[in-house]
C-alpha cells in the first residue's frame, strides 16, 4: 500500500513537469520573439496562439505539442505503475481500473494542472482543454468526440466560444458516468480544473461583455 502511494506521487510529479512545459510560450517566443502572454488574451494555449499570430503552422505545432506532452505524461504514469507490479490483475483497485490505469490517470490529471499552472511561468498557463483531450483519447476517442460535438452545437446556438468550451466540459463527467464509468473519476478532476480556469469569464457572459467568436489579436484581458 505504501509503495503504491509513492508510485502515485511519482506519477503526479512527472505529470506535472510534463504539463508545465509551456509549448505555446516557447513556440511563439522562438518564431516571433514575442511573449504569447502579452498577446491576445494572454492565455498560454492553442487558441490564443492562433488569435495572436494568425499562424496556422504555430497553431498546429502548439496543438500537437500540448497533446504530446500530456500523452507522454500518461504513458510514463502507466509505466511507473506497471513496473511496480500494480497491473490490472494485482488488486481490486477502485473505479474499475487496474493500477496502471490509475497511474496513467494521476499523471494525466497532473499534466493538465501543470499546463494551467506552469512552474516555468510563475504558475500561470493555459486552460487545459487540449491536454484534457489526451486523457480523453486514452480512455476512449468517443469521449473527445462528445466534447467536440457539444462544443460546436453550443457555439452554433449561442455564438459564444467560451460558453461552448464550458458547456462541453461540464457535460463530459455526465457522459462518462453513463457510458465510460472507468473514466468518470478522471473526468471530475478534469472538468474542475478546466472550468475553474474559465470561471473569470462567467461574469462577462452574464453582463454581455464577453467577446463571442473572437480570433483577432487584442490586449490581454
Amino acid at each position: 500500500m505504501v509503495e503504491g502511494f509513492w508510485i502515485w506521487v511519482a506519477a503526479a510529479a512527472v505529470g506535472y513537469l510534463f504539463g508545465s512545459l509551456p509549448t505555446a510560450y516557447l513556440l511563439v517566443r522562438l518564431f516571433t520573439r514575442k511573449s504569447v502572454m502579452d498577446l491576445g488574451t494572454g492565455n498560454v494555449g492553442t487558441l490564443n496562439v492562433h488569435r495572436a499570430t494568425s499562424s496556422k503552422v504555430l497553431t498546429l505545432l502548439t496543438l500537437l505539442g500540448d497533446l504530446t506532452k500530456a500523452y507522454g505524461a500518461i504513458i510514463v504514469g502507466w509505466l511507473l505503475a506497471r513496473q511496480a507490479g500494480l497491473d490490472s490483475g494485482s488488486a481490486p483497485w477502485p473505479w474499475a481500473m487496474g493500477g496502471e490505469h490509475i497511474g496513467a490517470t494521476v499523471a494525466g490529471v497532473a499534466a493538465i494542472f501543470g499546463h494551467n499552472y506552469s512552474v516555468f511561468l510563475r504558475f500561470k498557463g493555459g486552460k487545459g482543454i487540449t491536454c484534457s483531450a489526451s486523457l480523453g483519447f486514452y480512455f476512449h476517442p468517443f469521449i473527445v468526440g462528445f466534447w467536440v460535438v457539444s462544443f460546436f452545437l453550443t457555439v452554433a446556438v449561442s455564438r459564444w466560444l467560451v460558453l461552448g468550451q464550458m458547456v462541453a466540459t461540464a457535460g463530459m463527467p455526465i457522459f462518462c458516468y453513463f457510458f465510460y464509468p472507468e473514466a468518470a473519476v478522471a473526468s471530475y478532476f478534469v472538468a474542475a480544473l478546466v472550468l475553474w480556469r474559465h470561471a473569470p469569464r462567467i461574469k462577462g457572459l452574464i453582463d454581455g461583455t464577453e467577446p463571442k467568436l473572437y480570433y483577432k489579436a487584442q490586449q490581454p484581458s
